[in-house]
């Protein structure tokens, strides 16, 4: 006997049947909604923009003769749009082009280059490249950049599209960047009363002004550049990008100081660039790690993570490593416990000694560092100490700041150095 199943041909499949009830649940809840608040948001009855296009990567050729990936995107057919940021509106929907990086930043690139329509047209994605760009400043352009661009961190990017009218993602396009680097900064930017701080995420950090504090573009390459008059600075709360263990850190900074001359005894012309410490008095600080203009030349202390004891580092060249006529680009950089210190991308040698006084108990060898973890907060221009006659404040300009979770190699200290950041 054959049996013929006639619930095929005159019934409802499972399937259809389960879309008509999830559709009549959707119905009921926006009646309901409709009801209760005696209106019904227009939103729910637009649809998001419609967007074709495709992302990619573009390499540009650099003056070193190696390459550097850029993002693109090309939108390549659907509803009119026009994106936020355009100087020039052109009729659709808002739409939001964010870049998402492979280690968490979520930047939005300044569009205020771009003009008219865009579909059919490949956009440049790509770092900012003016001296007052921070680390998290993208650009958004249709024009194919030059070379001398910073790069981009290498890994998987996302591009997305935000329709801004109904807030939701009308694309997202993965890519890989393969030519790029893999150190970015833990936290960085411009020390500026406006707050120009960043975690790596692109986050702002917490920022405290004390003093008057004056802003300018009169650094290297038009850097952004902030005034210490000496009786002014800055404190960013504890945070944990801001705090280093064990053996790995790279601090980078431009300052050029009012006045560089002999060190003294007397610490008169001792001023702290940048630090995460305390001091209550002689051989009582706990430092996770500071940073000092030691007249014309350079300081870098920190406590030991085992014994709490307390070292420094300094330079003692002849004559000095820093001067006040010009800019000075300075790297510390702690890489497995090994310290090296750079100034204008060249190496300087280093005493070592086992004290918060310079020339106190002087080592005879180098000393590994293992950075002490504390919940200080970081003072910019001034040394955190109980008595005002410790604080060291810094007189003079200090530009770009970057704080690093590991060791910078030589190469790249060198490069930063050659193209004005941190």
């Amino acid at each position: 006997m054959v049996f013929h199943d006639r619930r095929q041909t005159h019934g409802m499949s499972e399937v259809a049947a389960e879309i008509l009830i999830i559709f009549l649940v959707i119905l009921v809840a926006v009646a309901a909604y409709a009801a209760f608040s005696g209106t019904l948001d227009p939103l729910f009855l637009k649809k998001s923009t419609y967007i074709a296009g495709s992302a990619a990567i573009t390499s540009i050729p650099q003056s070193s003769g190696g390459t550097d990936d850029v993002l693109t995107f090309l939108p390549k057919a659907g509803d009119a749009f026009y994106l936020t940021g355009q100087t020039t509106n052109i009729s659709g929907a808002q739409i939001t082009l964010k870049a998402l990086s492979p280690d968490g930043k979520i930047v939005t690139p300044n569009a205020g280059s771009v003009r008219g329509p865009l579909y059919g047209r490949t956009l440049y994605i790509y770092p900012a490249s003016s001296g007052s760009a921070t680390q998290c400043d993208y650009t958004l352009s249709d024009t194919k950049p030059s070379g001398g661009i910073r790069q981009l961190e290498a890994g998987c990017w996302t591009v997305q599209l935000v329709d801004e009218d109904v807030h939701v993602i009308a694309g997202s396009y993965k890519v890989t960047v393969a030519h790029g680097t893999s150190s970015q900064s833990s936290a960085g930017g411009f020390i500026s009363p406006l707050g120009k701080l960043y975690r790596s995420d692109c986050t702002l950090l917490s920022q405290t002004v004390t003093g008057n504090l004056t802003t300018s573009n009169t650094g290297p390459g038009n850097m952004t550049v902030t005034h210490f008059d000496g009786s002014s600075y800055m404190t960013i709360a504890n945070d944990p990008t801001l705090t280093f263990t064990s053996g790995n850190l790279s601090l980078s900074l431009w300052f050029k100081p009012t006045d560089a001359t002999n060190p003294t005894s007397s610490g008169s012309n001792w001023h702290q660039l940048l630090g995460k410490g305390t001091t209550t008095g002689v051989n009582n600080e706990n430092d996770n790690y500071q940073l000092f203009q030691y007249g014309n030349q350079l300081l870098f202390e920190w406590n030991d993570a085992t014994t709490g004891e307390h070292y420094q580092a300094y330079t003692t060249t002849s004559g000095g490593v820093i001067s006040s006529s010009s800019w000075n680009y300075v790297t510390v950089a702690v890489t497995n416990g090994n310290l090296a210190v750079y100034v204008n991308g060249v190496q300087q040698t280093l005493t070592y000694n086992h004290s918060n006084v310079p020339g106190a108990n002087v080592m005879p060898t180098t000393q590994t560092v293992n950075l002490a973890v504390n919940n200080n907060d970081v003072t910019v221009g001034k040394q955190n100490a109980a008595s005002s006659s410790d604080n060291f404040y810094y007189r003079g300009d200090m530009g770009a700041i970057a704080l690093y979770n590991h060791g910078l190699t030589s190469t790249e200290i060198q490069e930063n150095y050659a193209e004005n950041r941190a």
